[in-house]
């Protein structure tokens, strides 16, 4: 499964929808700005492959600005509906944080936009993250959950203690973004292919033996 860009079509459209051309925007931005930027990806580029005039960006959210913020809620809340959609709390300590660590990395792999859009925002040092709430709320409730099921893994005598949640948290999320996010150079490096199935699959297990082995108790 290899990472790629999805391809720009122009949408007809019929009548108005908001909440279809709101997505609409938000979808065809988020590719602009995974590709080129927030500053160098213009209003008329996001416009044009959603069939909207571009005064609707401005009409809908604001600024190019607004745009951007919405772009971001959208991918994390994503990934964060894909979290809570695992429901790791009526799974199994280890079995949930495997479950974790798989859907983590195939998010990652199903949306590199997502891997981009974050790249980016950390070089702007989270300058438009800063002004969203939703973002940082349902982070907070994933932390939660990965925190009780630690303790329920403790409890039940097959998870280690004295695990930090939010240093598994970065730990998981660190080990796919790193793969993914230096594959360019790293294939230069390692004359390797990191993207062929058969690399992504081995870098999948290899993710799950790891963290496995670190949280789970020994017997």
């Amino acid at each position: 499964m290899a990472i790629q860009s999805a391809k720009k079509t122009v949408i007809q459209r019929v009548g108005r929808d908001a909440e279809k051309a709101k997505a609409d925007l938000i979808a065809s931005a988020a590719r602009q700005f995974s590709d080129s930027g927030f500053a160098l990806a213009g209003i008329e580029a996001i416009a044009k492959p959603t069939g909207l005039n571009k005064k609707m960006i401005y009409h809908y959210f604001g600024s190019k600005e607004g745009l951007y913020i919405a772009v971001l809620e959208e991918v994390y809340t994503d990934i964060r509906n894909m979290e809570q959609s695992l429901a790791l709390d009526e799974l199994e300590p280890l079995a949930a944080i495997q479950k974790l660590i798989e859907s983590t990395w195939d998010h990652y792999v199903s949306n590199p936009d997502f891997l981009s859009l974050v790249n980016q925002e950390n070089l702007l040092k989270a300058q438009y993250l800063k002004k969203s709430g939703i973002v940082q709320r349902r982070t907070s409730t994933l932390l939660e959950t990965v925190k009780k099921v630690l303790e329920r893994g403790v409890s039940e005598g097959v998870i280690r203690p004295g695990i930090d949640a939010m240093q598994l948290n970065h730990s998981i999320a660190g080990l796919g973004f790193y793969y993914l996010n230096n594959r360019f150079t790293n294939a230069e490096l390692y004359s390797f292919d990191h993207m062929t199935p058969e690399a992504l699959a081995a870098r999948r297990n290899f993710m799950v033996d790891l963290v496995m082995c670190f949280v789970a108790r020994p017997s």
